[in-house]
Formats: C-alpha cells, sequence, structure tokens
C-alpha cells in the first residue's frame, strides 16, 4: 500500500497518530461538548482531510483501528465505538461569525457494515470552511499530541496554546477561560478549585504527552485572581524522546509521515528520490539536530533530503580526493553535475511551504491583534519579494522559467507576488 494513506485494500482509510490535524482558528475557538471519545474521533477524521480535496470525502475506517485511537481494549470494542459514533452524530456545535451564527451536526452521516467490521464517517457540508482548503489562521497538530490526553479541559487548553504556540504567552481572564472550556460561571467558583482542577492538571498532562508544554502566571485584583497569563514552550523532553524512539526500519513514506511532512509532500519525495537519499538523510537530522534546536523538525528533514546533506558531504570529500588525478575539464564537469538547479516542481512547492510559513505567523499577530490585516500583507510582501527574487534566479534554470504555472502557487496573494517577481526576472532572461 506504500505511500497512499487510503489504501486501495476495499477503499479503506488507514488511521495514525502521526497524521495532522487542521483547524480553522475560529472552529478551534468555539466552545464544544464533545466527550473525550468524542473528541478523539473528530480529530482522527479531521486527520484524514487532504491539503488537496475540495469537498468531504467519506472515509471508511476499520472498527478495530478506531477502537484503537480510542483506547478502547475491550473485547466488545465493536458495540463501544458504536455507542461513541452515536453519541457524536447527536451532538450540535454552534459557530458564531461576524456575520452569522451556524447551528449544526459535526457528522452528516454514519453507516456501519457489521460483516466487514467496517464504518464509514462523514462530515456535515457545513463544516467545510473550518476544516477544509485551509490557507491562512489555521492551527495545525499532529493526533498523537491528543489522544492520550484524559482530561476534557486539557485537550481544549492544548488546542488555545498551541494556536500562540509561536508568540509563546497567551492572556485570558478568568471569565473567558471558562468560556472556552464550558465551565459553568457557577463551577470552581474559588480559583483554587479552577487552578487545581483544571489548570494544573492541564499542566502535568501537557508536559507528559504533548509538544508543548507551559508555566502561568496569576494577575490579581485586591485579594482575587482575575486573569492568567500562559506562558507556552517547547516541550523538548517529548520530542526529543520521539526522536530518539524513531527507527529507520520503515519504509521512506512513512518516515516521511512520521516526521511530519503532508502526505502530498511525501508522496512526491518519494516518486523523486530514492529510499537510500531519504533514509540517509533522515538518520544525519537524528543524530547532529540539537533537542533546543527542533522549531521545524519537518522543515529540517525536507530540506536535508532536497539538498541532499549526507551526499553533499559525499561529494565534497570524493572532489578532494580526486583533486590530484583529475584533470581541469574533469573538474568542471564534476561541478556542473553538484551545482544543477533544483526541479522546478521542487523549487514551487518550497515556495509554497515559505508562504505558509509567512501566513501562519502574522495571522497569529492579527489575531492577537497585534497587527492589522492590511499590516499582515505589507510584512508578508516585504519578505516574500527579495525571498522570490532570489530563488527565481538562483535556484531554476532560466531556460525552465516558461514553464512555470501560476496556479502551483496555492494562496492567492502569495500568486499575486510572485507574478509581478516573475515577470520582472523573466524581463532579465
Amino acid at each position: 500500500m506504500g505511500y497512499q494513506q487510503l489504501s486501495l485494500l476495499e477503499n479503506t482509510s488507514t488511521v495514525s497518530p502521526e497524521y495532522w490535524v487542521n483547524q480553522h482558528n475560529t472552529l478551534l475557538q468555539t466552545p464544544n461538548n464533545l466527550t473525550i471519545q468524542e473528541r478523539r474521533i473528530i480529530y482522527t477524521l479531521a486527520s484524514l482531510i487532504q491539503p488537496e480535496d475540495e469537498d468531504f470525502q467519506i472515509h471508511r475506517i476499520r472498527v478495530k483501528d478506531l477502537a484503537d485511537m480510542l483506547g478502547i481494549k475491550e473485547k466488545n470494542f465493536y458495540s463501544k465505538v458504536s455507542k461513541v459514533i452515536k453519541g457524536l452524530r447527536n451532538k450540535e456545535i454552534t459557530i458564531k461569525t461576524e456575520h452569522s451564527t451556524l447551528e449544526m451536526k459535526w457528522l452528516a452521516s454514519s453507516e456501519y457494515f457489521d460483516k466487514k467490521g467496517m464504518v464509514e464517517l462523514e462530515f456535515s457540508r457545513k463544516m467545510a470552511p473550518f476544516l477544509l482548503q485551509l490557507k491562512e489562521n489555521y492551527t495545525p497538530f499532529k493526533l498523537r499530541n491528543v489522544l492520550q490526553l484524559r482530561s476534557e479541559y486539557s485537550f481544549k487548553i492544548y488546542e488555545l496554546l498551541k494556536q500562540y504556540e509561536n508568540l509563546k504567552k497567551r492572556t485570558f481572564t478568568i471569565e473567558e477561560l471558562k468560556y472556552y472550556l464550558l465551565i459553568a460561571p457557577d463551577k470552581y467558583k474559588l480559583y483554587g478549585h479552577l487552578k487545581n482542577k483544571v489548570i494544573k492538571k492541564a499542566q502535568d498532562e501537557l508536559k507528559e504527552k504533548t509538544d508543548i508544554a507551559f508555566d502561568f502566571e496569576e494577575k490579581r485584583t485586591g485579594n482575587k485572581v482575575t486573569s492568567i497569563t500562559f506562558y507556552i514552550k517547547k516541550n523538548s523532553q517529548i520530542i526529543e524522546e520521539v526522536l530518539n524512539d524513531e527507527k529507520l526500519n520503515k519504509d521512506a513514506y512513512a518516515l516521511l509521515i512520521r516526521f511530519g511532512l503532508k502526505p502530498s509532500t511525501a508522496k512526491k519525495m518519494v516518486e523523486q528520490y530514492s529510499e537510500k537519499r531519504i533514509k540517509r538523510n533522515i538518520n544525519y537530522v537524528l543524530t547532529t539536530k540539537s533537542k533546543n534546536d527542533i522549531d521545524n523538525i519537518s522543515g529540517y528533514v525536507y530540506s536535508a533530503i532536497i539538498d541532499d546533506y549526507v551526499g553533499v558531504d559525499d561529494r565534497k570529500s570524493d572532489l578532494e580526493q580526486r583533486k590530484v588525478i583529475e584533470s581541469d575539464t574533469d573538474k568542471n564537469i564534476i561541478n556542473e553535475n553538484i551545482n544543477e538547479n533544483k526541479p522546478v516542481e521542487v523549487v514551487i512547492s518550497e515556495i509554497n511551504e515559505f508562504i505558509k510559513g509567512l501566513n501562519n505567523f502574522y495571522s497569529m499577530l492579527v489575531q492577537a491583534n497585534r497587527l492589522t490585516y492590511e499590516g499582515k500583507n505589507i510584512q508578508i510582501r516585504k519578505q516574500l519579494k527579495p525571498y522570490l527574487y532570489k530563488t527565481l534566479q538562483s535556484e531554476i534554470n532560466m531556460d525552465c522559467l516558461n514553464t512555470i504555472n501560476f496556479e502551483d502557487i496555492h494562496d492567492a496573494t502569495g500568486r499575486e507576488i510572485f507574478r509581478e517577481v516573475y515577470n520582472e526576472v523573466f524581463d532579465e532572461v
């Protein structure tokens, strides 16, 4: 089944804790009354969405696989999973936007295939703006970070803090925090109870089980705690354990997924590069990447394979050995091979990742009221133009410039800026 996330066997969707969950921040910040098990199903189903999906797919999943994701070990797991899904089908969510109040079910349908041990699940169509084709103002995280959480409040606190991870802190009034966590005003009236039952419990769980951790500071008005500032940090201990426990006995596609690359990107890399090249560069990352320098481990793995960090070192060593015996002509041939331009599709993929990173960062600043939407676009343009100009001039063979399709740039604003830079570079050729 190789690199297909949807296996060919009976059109069954395979599930993995290494898949990514992407939610629009409007959905992430909306309170909901899902149980722990219902949340896990929603996260699992969301992790099966592909970046290129324009509509929700009906996903056929093995009930046993769902039971494993839910942590259900009993022999009657089928009836237990069925009960969870039935409860989820009856749950509604209310999402308030600037223009409307949307009330809907989470799921459009669920269908069981008893003799095959399968269930088909489908998101409600109205959920599309919050889960499909997300280009900005969304928060990604790996499924494994939430599957082991045992407190309903830990789930939501993880999401709320993950959204502000790059800003490194987030402040809530006590009323705001209770609103997001769907805690009734008359529950945990004493701050000490809220602190011990909710905040400190989430603090312990996130540190033990997820990729982020936090400290917090209380602000008092008189003798009463009125707001809390969470200081968010990378959980280096957990990330280091993941890296140290990783084995290179998986196939290349599985390893790329393991280190956070999207299925579509991993598929292209497996098609383009040998398994030996992929594995030797992942091994290089594992042995050289510091636990304190892993803000973007997936990006580091991606760059290592594309630029062939290990291969570059090997070729340099080989050149040194051959300098004595090679003629000047031979050296020039070798150098030409070493400095060969990247394929256009690889450069376009890197550009899309760069634009996505800019969008994510500045969208968070807008969300935190530290930047206006107009200011966001100005900053993106300011950083993107020189990057594109340098990339198009240095990374792509000039003869290939006219093969570029502007529609391959996913973000509309990024596409407009790309077109401007492209025209400038093309005029110079």
